[in-house]
């Protein structure tokens, strides 16, 4: 089994999930609304917090009236990176966002943040961010919503170039919300193939259970929307979970774990053994027998008990002769029986 490690607490690829809460621009430029929101991320039992590296300076030329409008909600100040990097390790929960332009490359790693998560606009659109990051050998997590299999391969080989074979795919769907219908889980058997890497799923449904499917079906990676509130005036909130749901879903997700540990069945477990005791149907005298009788199919009828001889044991006492006598409606036991 392939793994990753990140630091000493986590490592991706183990039977833990590694589980992301994608608090993205959900912060609505609100430095306390963000640090609210790493708190209740980390209350849910979420591994990491991932924000975006945005800045409508470094992304655009000329941009419209309607996206620096945007941009006042979403854009994430650069001094943020380095107080909610320290308010993260406070918290005792990783911190990472994925740079959209490459400045925002040097800043995480002023912070030597251990990992990276490139969005599918970003892989399928802009491959000098890709080079920049596959040239700093740390683990990085792709997206694969506006990226089809060519566009995906072109990464993995800039990846491959770079001698950086620490990428993680995540099948990822760029319909906002995406309907159950259109999910399309298998694609992660697929990238697993092609690949031979570790994959996972970004969640951009509206409620839980895709990202528990997904780790049944093997994901080690799951990355969802997360916001204190779906009505936050951000283009995220509206398919983001709130905190109660967030904490319900790394409960299913860590439930699935348990599940998925194998057992190899030699034996069934001590709990069953005593309710297949308990219901076990039994050899039961259906006629008075004397001392020296040899005992017949026809002397017996069967029924439940937790104490005598089992049903399955009938041909190994046939022609036997008892040492007893035993009553009708008796239970037959190996004491009553000549050895």
């Amino acid at each position: 089994m392939k793994t990753i490690k990140l630091t000493d607490k986590y490592t991706i690829g183990e039977d833990k999930v590694f589980v992301i809460a994608e608090i993205g621009s959900n912060h609505n430029q609100s430095l306390e609304l963000a640090y609210e929101t790493i708190d209740a991320a980390k209350e849910a039992g979420a591994d990491a917090v991932k924000f975006q590296s945005i800045s409508v300076d470094k992304l655009y030329i000329n941009p419209s009236k309607e996206t620096i409008e945007l941009h006042k909600r979403i854009d994430l100040p650069e001094e943020w990176h380095y107080l909610l990097h320290d308010y993260c390790k406070k918290k005792d929960i990783l911190f990472f966002s994925s740079p959209t332009y490459l400045e925002s490359i040097d800043i995480l790693e002023e912070l030597n943040t251990p990992i990276y998560k490139l969005a599918s606009a970003q892989v399928g659109t802009f491959p000098q961010l890709v080079e920049k990051v596959a040239s700093l050998h740390k683990p990085t997590i792709l997206s694969t919503g506006l990226v089809n299999y060519g566009d995906l391969e072109k990464v993995v080989q800039i990846f491959e170039k770079a001698k950086n074979d620490k990428y993680i795919i995540l099948h990822c769907n760029s319909i906002y919300p995406t309907p159950f219908e259109r999910v399309h889980l298998p694609l992660m058997d697929t990238y697993k193939t092609m690949f031979d890497c570790i994959v996972g799923f970004s969640d951009h449904t509206t409620d839980i259970f895709a990202s528990i499917a997904a780790v049944a079906r093997g994901a080690k990676v799951i990355e969802k929307h997360f916001a204190m509130s779906r009505s936050l005036p951000v283009p995220d909130a509206p398919f983001s979970l709130e905190p109660e749901e967030l904490k319900h879903m790394i409960e299913g997700i860590r439930a699935t774990e348990k599940m998925l540990k194998p057992n190899v069945r030699l034996d069934i477990e001590q709990e069953e053994r005593g309710f297949k005791n308990a219901i076990a149907t039994r050899l039961v005298l259906n006629k008075d027998k004397k001392a020296g009788d040899s005992l017949q199919k026809d002397d017996f009828i069967f029924r439940r008990n937790k104490e005598g001889i089992n049903c399955s044991e009938l041909d190994s006492i046939l022609d036997k002769k008892l040492n007893t006598d035993v009553k009708q409606f008796s239970i037959l036991k190996k004491s009553y029986i000549i050895r």
